[in-house]
């Protein structure tokens, strides 16, 4: 019988961890996996458990996750956990894992992940002996698969959440915004690169949108609504002020209350997306839509340079990108149609392994 335990950071209200979660149970299911046998680590058990209908365990347990571990025979882990830029201890809680499972000699698995950064030498070592144990290793780009010392068994494929279903049920819910005009979708992040002249040089160019452009509107998207709301607001604020029109500026404060397929629904209504969060620029890319990404970590670069699309880093000018991303739009939809071809290819990869995986 298959008893698979997954873990990630779940269960912390983030879009793109829960989208990844969404996706893989679905998998599992439709492979033939019962819910009964899926269990997942995360830090709002109940939550996590009610949302997906799965078993759930606390994630800062250490008796649960240990009981875990030799109860399940496989382990699957997705997103992007193995890096120490957050911090050594979060590599550390993953590393650990790792570490057990290999142990005890279960099956484990890295399902379309992240991995790295990493800043200190001991992760990167740790984490190349820690690998000795996993099977079986897709990662969604190659920048991932350069921290895999033996790539061997590694497949480059894409994020899972490419794959993701769109339920568009809210449109008839949330009646502030119009979904049959134009919207401009934004998501920030809280970060250390992202300063105060940075929200302002933001709210000039939205204002400018808004009083030049009919018709569009924009929608601030807090993907992970305790992180991002004070800085969408931040900016809301002072976008609203330079406006004709301040209500075409609207705060989504619904968003994490919609179910994960709803708010892929939202990303995905967007006719253009401009983000930080990886996830949300993902979505929108999955519906052949244009985006500006902003830069802050090296997974949205190399999000945008696989899917030829326009970003900036925090410390480069903004100006130049900003505005050949609206002179060029044309160019940049046809650039996420091509993307789209070559992730559905990819993805069918993430699939044919978990099938090898689970048989």
């Amino acid at each position: 019988m298959q008893k698979v335990l997954i873990s990630g950071y779940f269960g912390f209200d983030n879009f793109g961890d829960e989208a990844l979660l969404y996706v893989l149970v679905k998998h599992l299911v439709e492979l033939g996996v019962q819910r009964t046998n899926i269990t997942v680590l995360s830090n709002k058990p109940d939550i996590t458990s009610n949302i997906y209908n799965v078993n759930a365990v606390n994630r800062w347990n250490p008796f649960e996750v240990f009981n875990a571990l030799l109860t399940h025979n496989k382990l699957i882990f997705t997103g992007g956990v193995f890096q120490d830029k957050t911090s050594f201890k979060s590599f550390a809680y993953y590393f650990l894992q790792l570490f057990f499972a290999g142990l005890f000699g279960k099956e484990i698995t890295f399902f379309g992940a992240g991995i790295g950064p990493f800043q200190r030498k001991i992760s990167q070592r740790l984490f190349n002996f820690g690998m000795k144990a996993v099977k079986w290793i897709s990662v969604r780009d190659q920048a991932s698969a350069e921290y895999i010392s033996d790539g061997s068994n590694v497949f480059v494929t894409c994020d899972p959440v490419w794959g993701i279903e769109f339920d568009y049920s809210f449109q008839k819910l949330i009646k502030e915004v119009n979904w049959q005009l134009p919207i401009l979708g934004v998501s920030l992040r809280n970060d250390k690169y992202l300063k105060s002249r940075h929200i302002s040089n933001f709210a000039d160019k939205l204002s400018r949108i808004v009083n030049g452009m009919k018709d569009w509107q924009i929608v601030l998207i807090p993907c992970t609504a305790q992180e991002d709301s004070p800085i969408l607001y931040e900016l809301q604020d002072l976008a609203v002020k330079k406006v004709n029109e301040p209500n075409r500026i609207i705060m989504l404060e619904t968003f994490p209350s919609l179910s994960v397929p709803q708010q892929a629904g939202v990303l995905a209504s967007c006719d253009a997306l401009m983000g930080m969060r990886y996830h949300s620029l993902l979505v929108a890319l999955s519906n052949e839509k244009p985006v500006f990404g902003l830069i802050y970590d090296q997974k949205v670069k190399s999000l945008l340079d696989f899917a030829s699309q326009v970003g900036v880093g925090f410390r480069d000018d903004m100006e130049q990108p900003w505005n050949y991303f609206w002179q060029n739009m044309q160019h940049s939809i046809d650039k996420a149609k091509l993307t789209k071809k070559k992730v559905h290819e990819l993805n069918k990869r993430n699939i044919e392994m978990l099938k090898k995986v689970l048989t």
